[in-house]
């Protein structure tokens, strides 16, 4: 049987306003054409928080003061190699930001996001309740432990004040640029992860793509594409 191979997050596109099921099958089978890459800033802006947060944890021996809300810790805990879980002919992977110890010795994964903080009014939020979610489902099935908070952490940048930051942040160097955290708690449910990747495996297993769901704009454009697609090879 094929393995369907799917990250925490994509995982929590299933549970999104919209999702289309021919879309996620496309997807999964054949890269969508029109297809944009991620830009790489965001990660490389991730990349640097983790580094700055170890660093002070390190330097330290405590979580910034804007941190302290998840909780008291022990320690760090690195995501080892084999970081997923697999079940019915699906391998869940995922990546956390950072997982920290308690002192109880339960995990708190946290993940970093940026972009202005709306709270639940955020429409990506049940994708990234099924995201940290599923990276606790797979800290339990590979032996790290059971997980005691489940955190996002979102990093937006100044919308006014520009005056003040521009004597403050710039300089013959270039410029800085400050961001304001804010934590918000994700409540622990990991029960329907396992659904979510029964109900993935079943559209993957499908022989042809499903049907997609009303109004789908991606697949307004696919069927755009195969339609130019005949008429340049002279099949209408």
């Amino acid at each position: 049987m094929d393995v369907l191979r799917i990250s925490a997050k994509d995982l929590g596109a299933l549970k999104l306003d919209g999702f289309c099921p021919r879309c996620f099958w496309i997807e999964r089978h054949m890269k969508l054409p029109y297809q944009s890459p991620f830009p790489g800033i965001f990660s490389s802006i991730d990349s640097y928080t983790k580094k700055m947060v170890r660093l002070h944890l390190e330097r330290t021996g405590k979580l910034p003061a804007w941190l302290t809300g998840i909780g008291r810790i022990s320690g760090t805990v690195d995501k080892p190699d084999a970081f997923f879980a697999e079940r019915n002919g699906v391998r869940l992977t995922g990546s956390p930001d950072e997982m920290f110890r308690t002192p109880k010795g339960e995990l708190i994964i946290v993940d970093y996001k940026t972009a202005r903080y709306t709270g639940n009014q955020d429409a990506l939020m049940p994708m990234y309740e099924v995201q940290l979610n599923g990276y606790a489902y797979i800290a339990e099935k590979t032996g790290l432990g059971s997980s005691s908070g489940l955190h996002l952490v979102y990093f937006e940048p100044p919308d006014e004040g520009f005056e003040e930051l521009e004597r403050k942040y710039v300089d013959s160097e270039g410029f800085g640029m400050p961001f304001k955290p804010t934590l918000h708690r994700i409540a622990k449910d990991t029960k329907g992860i396992e659904a979510l990747m029964d109900k993935a495996r079943l559209i993957y297993g499908s022989a042809k793509p499903p049907n997609g769901v009303e109004g789908c704009e991606d697949c307004r454009r696919l069927d755009e594409l195969a339609k130019e697609s005949k008429n340049w090879m002279g099949l209408v």
